[in-house]
């Protein structure tokens, strides 16, 4: 029994760091510039720019209102893993209009066409609005891969 579960447990072991291993090494080769954009009729519309550069993430994100002013602003700043068209990163998110950090994990999908992009996410919530009307974001943003 004893032997058995140390084959297991060295087996589970090494599929964990062969798959950390895939996503590191994936990583480290990307070198991509993406901006997306979703827009809110009559409310305003956002912009994500994404940067991934060799294991690396910075993310700005911001938010405009109808008469085309920044009503909200956030920025990442971390490390990611990359499986194929799915990210995950560890950063350190920062809220510009107060400068409040916290750590935070997230995962997304890019997929390419051509010369188009969209990203992909379910962990896009809710925003409320000045009227404190609920605004379900979008989780699927269009935009385009741009030159490094």
């Amino acid at each position: 029994m004893g032997k058995f579960v140390t084959k297991a447990m060295i087996g589970i072991l090494l599929g964990l760091l062969f798959t950390i291993s895939a996503g590191v090494i994936s990583a480290l080769t990307t070198n991509e510039r993406y901006q997306f954009e979703s827009n809110y009729p009559d409310i305003g519309h956002e912009r994500l720019s994404t940067v991934l550069t060799h294991g690396r993430i910075k993310i700005q994100f911001l938010g405009y209102n109808a008469a085309n002013r920044i009503t909200i602003s956030k920025q990442f700043y971390g490390l990611f893993l990359r499986y194929g068209s799915h990210y995950l990163f560890l950063a350190k998110e920062q809220d510009t209009a107060d400068n409040r950090q916290s750590l935070t994990a997230r995962s997304f999908y890019i997929i390419e066409s051509a010369d188009k992009a969209a990203y992909i996410s379910d962990q896009r919530g809710i925003f409320l609005t000045r009227d404190n009307q609920p605004l379900h974001l979008n989780s699927v943003l269009l935009g385009k891969s741009l030159a490094i």
